[in-house]
């Protein structure tokens, strides 16, 4: 499923462009790669140094340095500020991503790191090293994890029991559970909020090189010689195996959208479907104009999971390439589909909507399924503003897109969890969503003040397709927005 010729992916949809590729001459592996949530910007390790890759100039745009040895793991906090950055020289380092300058290089004792990992909520950093200590409480040395305060770089905690180098490191959603993977065969599950261990998963699940977990955070995906196998994060339960023993597995990856999984195998990258278990595509690197295929050494997706980066090594260099989709999503049949189903059944259709209103007192009408319809878009939004970002809950406020007329309105497709001073602009018309691309647009009066920055911004949509905003809403507020010239 590849062109050897231009290197370019030719997926079975046609949807994914490649829009970015760099050659690393000086180098012949890049172990981390990342993409910060506005999607605009590239990390990348390359060697002991860092590579800032502006996506839309096409370039590299700063070399961060600091490190005296090979980097191993990198990662972007979640507001796209901060990259952390970890390696065999044994340090960990914090960057500001804006100036490129360092904040802080972390320090416990000397351990190289093969794994850094911010917390969903962006408060924890977490480590894993591969020098065997004596940890508190323990007779036997092991390898440690550890827990770092964002905020002012100190030390939170250490968790120990691996008794091999920690290779990769993973968060629930909701930031309390830690789950650790290891070379000594052991996958193990962490409550954070007490710092004790909850399970290790069987040694019979063999040597685990990546770990997963879905997005609404129910299961735990991992990726080994055994191939890959789906358990109950909660209980720990085996729930499913998607494939048989795999040579030489390599990362794993889940689309925000829970329904693909993509995984390093063999050299090469494959996806499935989860639904229904079937391979989507599977392609290799080659380099350009050649019939050289390359060894996959990093994956990774941004966080709205419409741009994913590979990066490959030759012997002439390592290559990076991104891709995005030309018009929407990666998941774009499986979004298409829901929509049709929405549309099928009629589940928004304005001209039959009865205005409740004229039954009931308005103040009563105002109040009733309030309350429950905005819960259930905090759940779909994850407790963030679908334009902003912002996840402080108490400024969050379930907006009507066609304007509240009774319970029938009161749908989740309907909504959208948006934080009350966007609300309010939203409200009087002076902001709104393009119905096709799913990006913000702004009035003109808005467009000189500090809100200017929205303007095309795409907006955070809930994993479950079915949960998006109708296109048929969308459209409707947008035909009220004058400005648009609809």
């Amino acid at each position: 499923m590849f062109d050897k010729q231009n290197n370019t992916n030719i997926s079975p949809t046609d949807e994914w462009e490649c829009t970015y590729t760099f050659i690393c001459e000086d180098t012949l592996n890049v172990y981390g790669v990342a993409i910060t949530p506005d999607g605009k910007t590239l990390i990348s390790a390359n060697n002991d140094k860092i590579l800032i890759h502006d996506l839309n100039a096409g370039k590299v745009c700063n070399t961060l340095l600091g490190h005296s040895d090979q980097i191993i793991s990198i990662d972007i906090s979640p507001d796209g500020k901060v990259i952390a950055s970890g390696g065999r020289d044994k340090a960990v380092k914090l960057w500001d991503l804006n100036t490129g300058e360092l904040i802080k290089s972390l320090a416990f004792r000397a351990d190289p790191i093969h794994s850094v990992a911010f917390s969903p909520d962006g408060k924890i950093l977490a480590t894993g090293g591969s020098t065997k200590y004596k940890n508190k409480g323990q007779e036997d040395k092991t390898t440690t994890i550890y827990l770092w305060n964002t905020h002012n770089g100190e030390l939170i905690d250490t968790l120990s029991g691996h008794t091999l180098r920690i290779n990769h490191l993973i968060f629930s959603p909701d930031s309390r559970i830690l789950v650790s993977a290891s070379n000594d065969s052991a996958v193990k599950v962490w409550n954070l909020l007490s710092s004790q261990l909850l399970y290790t998963l069987p040694e019979e699940s063999g040597l685990i090189n990546s770990i997963a977990i879905s997005p609404d955070g129910h299961f735990l995906f991992c990726l080994g010689l055994n191939g890959i196998s789906i358990w109950n994060l909660s209980t720990g339960e085996l729930t499913q195996e998607l494939s048989g023993k795999i040579d030489y597995p390599g990362n794993l990856l889940i689309h925000p959208n829970g329904e693909i999984l993509l995984a390093e195998i063999h050299g090469g990258i494959k996806a499935w479907n989860l639904e229904t278990k079937k391979e989507i595509f599977s392609f290799n690197f080659y380099y350009p104009n050649t019939d050289i295929f390359g060894w996959v050494t990093a994956i990774n997706l941004s966080r709205n999971g419409e741009k994913f980066v590979g990066c490959a090594s030759f012997a002439k260099g390592a290559i990076l390439k991104v891709w995005k989709t030309s018009n929407c999503p990666l998941d774009v049949l499986e979004i298409q589909k829901a929509e049709m189903h929405l549309e099928k059944e009629d589940y928004f259709k304005i001209e039959t909507i009865e205005d409740a209103r004229e039954r009931s007192y308005t103040s009563i009408v105002r109040r009733r399924g309030q309350k429950a319809f905005r819960e259930k878009l905090l759940a779909a939004y994850n407790n963030q503003c679908a334009i902003t970002d912002c996840d402080a809950e108490q400024a969050l406020e379930a907006a009507h897109i066609y304007p509240y007329k009774g319970d029938d309105t009161n749908q989740i497709w309907n909504g959208l969890i948006l934080r009350s001073d966007i609300h309010t602009l939203f409200d009087l018309y002076l902001l709104t969503i393009d119905p096709e691309k799913k990006t913000v647009c702004l009035a003109p009066e808005l467009q000189n003040t500090n809100y200017r920055e929205l303007d095309c911004k795409k907006i955070r949509l809930p994993n479950d397709p079915q949960l998006h905003p109708h296109k048929e809403a969308l459209k409707w507020h947008y035909k009220q927005c004058k400005w648009t010239n609809c």
